[in-house]
This record gives C-alpha cells, sequence and structure tokens, in this order.
C-alpha cells in the first residue's frame, strides 16, 4: 500500500508539472485622486499597487498643493494646466477649516447653511475649471485611450471623475461617498437615510438623538437639499460638456441622473 500511495503521489506531481502554467498579469490604473488627506489615503494604495506590480497613471492638476507632480518612481504623472494658482486653493481650504472648526458650532442652521453654500461656491468653480481643463485636452484624452487602462481609481473631493471613467469607457472605483447632509446620496443614489434615525453629515450628532436634535437634523437636510439644487446640480447642467448629453437622457437635475448611473454600477 506504501508503494502504490508513493506512485500516485510521484503520478498526480508529474500530471501538475505537466500543465501550462498560469500567468497574472498586471493591470494598468488611471488615478484620479483628491488633495491633503485624501491624497494620502490614496497614495497607500498607489504605493501598494506599485508593490504588486501594477502600471500606475496618476491625473492632476497644476494647482495641485498636494500631488508631486515631477517623475516619481514607481508611477506616471499626467499634469492638466487650471487658471487657479496652488496658494488659492491653500487659502480656501484653511477658511474651510477655520470655519469648521471655530465659527461652525456658534452658528444656526440657516447661517451655517449659508457659509456652507459660500465655501462651496468657490470649490465649485475650481472643479468646473478643472472639468474644463481635462475635457477639452482632447490630445490628452487620446492618450489616455490609447494606454488601455482597466479601471479608473477617483476621489469625488475633485469632481469629474466618474465622468472621465464614462468618457473613457472605464470601470471606476471611487474612495469616498460625501456630501453635507448625504444630499448627493440621498437624492442621486437613493440611499435610505430617515432623518430620525440617521444624522446628516456636517451636523455633528450621532445616532442617539432626543426630538429637538431630530428636528434639527431635518431641517438641516431640506436645507442642504435646496443648497443642492442651486448651488450643485443647475450649475453643473449649465457647464456639462457637449459630449455628455448625447449619452444621458436629458432630465431636470442631468448632474443627478449621471451621478446615480455611474455609482449605481
Amino acid at each position: 500500500m506504501k508503494a502504490c500511495a508513493r506512485a500516485a503521489f510521484y503520478l498526480l506531481l508529474l500530471l501538475s508539472l505537466g500543465q501550462d502554467p498560469v500567468y497574472v498579469s498586471a493591470g494598468k490604473i488611471l488615478i484620479w485622486p483628491g488633495e491633503f488627506s485624501h491624497w494620502l489615503n490614496v497614495k497607500v494604495i498607489i504605493e501598494e499597487l506599485i508593490t504588486r506590480g501594477h502600471d500606475v497613471t496618476v491625473a492632476t492638476h497644476s494647482a495641485t498643493p498636494s500631488v508631486r507632480t515631477t517623475p516619481s518612481k514607481g508611477y506616471n504623472v499626467d499634469v492638466v494646466q487650471v487658471p487657479h494658482t496652488k496658494q488659492e486653493i491653500l487659502d480656501h481650504t484653511e477658511r474651510l477649516l477655520k470655519y469648521w472648526m471655530y465659527d461652525l458650532p456658534n452658528d444656526n442652521i440657516i447661517q451655517a447653511s449659508l457659509k456652507i453654500k459660500e465655501i462651496i461656491d468657490l470649490s465649485t468653480e475650481q472643479n468646473h475649471a478643472l472639468c474644463r481643463s481635462v475635457f477639452e485636452r482632447e490630445d490628452l484624452l487620446e492618450k489616455w485611450r490609447q494606454e488601455e487602462f482597466d479601471v479608473l481609481v477617483t476621489d469625488p473631493m475633485n469632481m469629474c471623475g466618474d465622468l472621465l471613467a464614462l468618457k473613457l469607457n472605464l470601470p471606476f472605483i471611487i474612495s469616498l461617498r460625501f456630501s453635507f447632509g448625504s444630499a448627493l446620496e440621498r437624492l442621486c443614489g437613493q440611499l435610505p437615510t430617515p432623518p430620525s434615525y440617521l444624522p446628516g453629515i456636517g451636523i455633528g450628532n450621532t445616532d442617539q438623538m432626543d426630538f429637538i436634535q431630530r428636528l434639527k437634523n431635518m431641517l438641516f437636510n431640506l436645507v442642504q437639499d435646496f443648497l443642492f439644487s442651486i448651488a450643485m446640480a443647475a450649475k453643473w447642467d449649465y457647464l456639462s460638456p457637449p459630449w455628455l448629453h448625447s449619452q444621458v437622457l436629458h432630465s431636470t437635475f442631468c448632474f443627478c441622473s449621471v451621478w446615480a448611473r455611474l455609482h449605481c454600477l
């Protein structure tokens, strides 16, 4: 029996060695990162992808305060020129953090919402400029098509990453979902967020809320819905790239339709 067992073992070993080896090929990945801590989070992913042998390209802009735009060991960098400067982004971020940490707790819901809208408006303008610069660069878009990337990793801090994936016909991975009051997730992604149980992002409550906190949470969500319709959807509809309308059904909120379509994949 022992001889038979050894014979069977060696037979199986020979059969295994005779099989064709299985090859595992690395992928090509396009990264559309955010800034500051968002970039640090994505950078960890990039380092791991490089360690595993993947070919990584980072797409960023000329005013980035975080991403190193010079050639880096392990990944390629494509830089899009934008009209604003690095210092403008730093000043805007400092203003946002100062308000968030020191002034927001002392403002009522209306004051806080209006102040947040003012801050978001400037971020939206900078994002508009970045998106226009990207989609006007047909040479860069064609270069990315020829690269034949397998996937796009995007951070919604810099918008249009999902639209870029649609433009390049790429699947994508989004690293973060975030909007004040979860407005984007609720209105576009149909995320169930009953205000009596789930606190809106940005209001500072937990899932243990008393009646007054629940009431404030509901009002906060309603205000964020209104701000979304006038500060986000309307502006992005107006400036959406022409090619988009040939691929997406027209609706009152084209921006929301696109976001929902992409994030439900």
